[in-house]
């Protein structure tokens, strides 16, 4: 299984969760997060606001699934959260190592559902 780490602006989450949900993920995590990339000046402001806030506005995703979808969601996530604009985020892939359901105690991929 892997873990699909992705940082990406929230204009575009909705896209993003409702391509997911097309291709039969059955789970994703989207929170809202704050902080500061290549896009910044030097001084730490954002280029494209008029905001004082070193901060950028972020969104992050995970996803888990198995292997072999692995490549098929990164490219999708990639493909709808595009802008075109500097800013547009990042995609990390981890190795999940175990997967275990709280309530039943289910190991592995079933623990996690079908991806």
């Amino acid at each position: 299984m892997q873990m699909i780490v992705a940082y990406f602006r929230p204009i575009v989450q909705d896209e993003v969760m409702e391509r997911l949900r097309q291709m039969g993920v059955p789970g994703a995590s989207l929170s809202k997060v704050h902080g500061f990339g290549l896009e910044a000046d030097a001084a730490g402001k954002e280029t494209y606001g008029p905001q004082v806030s070193p901060y950028k506005h972020t969104v992050k995703l995970e996803v888990i699934c198995p292997d072999d979808r692995e490549a098929e969601l990164v490219d999708t996530i990639a493909q709808t959260a595009q802008t075109g604009q500097r800013g547009d985020g990042k995609i990390y892939v981890l190795p999940v190592q175990r997967a275990v359901d709280i309530r039943s105690y289910e190991a592995g991929g079933a623990a996690h559902g079908r991806a």
